[in-house]
């Protein structure tokens, strides 16, 4: 076992890569505190992985509230003592209905060699309680997370910290300016924690994915979702596992000279 006797805590893991990630880590011996705003969800992730006879501690906190993320780690800490893997997950993606029809209307133009009669217009439109909710919880909670954990790892000379970025930070996914913003600053955040505190012990790297199949995706319309693999030369989504197994890679000592990546399972869409 690749985790035996580690703590590691996932933040959104009642759902989705969280989840797939928080089962992974259970199955490879770690104790996995399961993070999710909705406790009803960490609970029932805590309890399939008890079932597993493997420890797992069930955490209700939105992580975009610095208050209770610290409490979320008191408790933690409390219970278990220590952490050494945190997976900083947690992350929406908000798609306004008008944005969503500008943006089939969009791919119907070109997917007929016609000039779109208008761009999607997501920026224009977008709100700043959208902007600021959407960078809220992605880049202010992992950072808020991070600060906690390291005040924790740094102590015990060992950790792993791994994000959760996404290729949208990478090269901008049009009608998505907040999720692209928010997930470029978790890459500049990993890189420049990295060498903050690799002498401590402490890795940092983060998660790149491409569209893989979670209800991450369910803002899009079926057309445009249909469209996604016919742009990935491996010609399909990715699934929750193919994430999860990075996730351990970098979780685990196989990873032990690696720090400040970004590694991004996203299957040649973005090269």
């Amino acid at each position: 076992m690749k985790l035996k006797e580690r703590v590691a805590l996932v933040t959104g893991g009642g759902s989705g890569l969280g989840r797939e990630i928080a089962l992974t880590f259970a199955r490879e011996g770690a104790q996995v505190a399961v993070n999710d705003v909705r406790r009803e969800a960490a609970q029932a992730v805590a309890t399939e992985i008890e079932k597993s006879g493997t420890k797992a501690l069930a955490l209700a906190a939105d992580v975009s509230d610095s208050v209770e993320v610290a409490a979320m780690f008191e408790e933690l800490i409390e219970a278990w003592h220590r952490i050494d893997i945190l997976v900083n997950n947690a992350g929406i993606a908000v798609m306004t209905d008008e944005v969503k029809d500008r943006a089939r209307a969009q791919m119907e133009a070109m997917l007929s060699g016609r000039a779109p009669s208008e761009t999607v217009g997501a920026t224009r439109a977008m709100t700043d309680a959208h902007w600021r909710r959407t960078l809220s919880i992605h880049l202010d909670g992992t950072f808020y997370c991070t600060r906690e954990a390291l005040r924790h790892m740094e102590k015990q000379g060992s950790g792993r910290v791994i994000n959760m970025a996404s290729i949208a930070g990478m090269t901008g996914l049009g009608g998505s300016p907040d999720y692209s913003a928010a997930k470029a600053g978790i890459i500049g955040l990993t890189k420049a924690v990295a060498k903050e505190v690799a002498p401590r012990g402490v890795l940092v790297n983060a998660i790149a994915p491409g569209f893989i199949d979670t209800p991450l995706l369910d803002v899009m319309s079926e057309p445009m979702k249909a469209l996604i693999p016919l742009q990935t030369p491996l010609g399909r989504l990715g699934r929750p596992h193919e994430v999860a197994a990075v996730a351990l890679y970098l979780a685990s000592d196989d990873s032990s000279f690696t720090t400040g990546q970004i590694i991004s399972p996203n299957g040649g869409y973005y090269i």
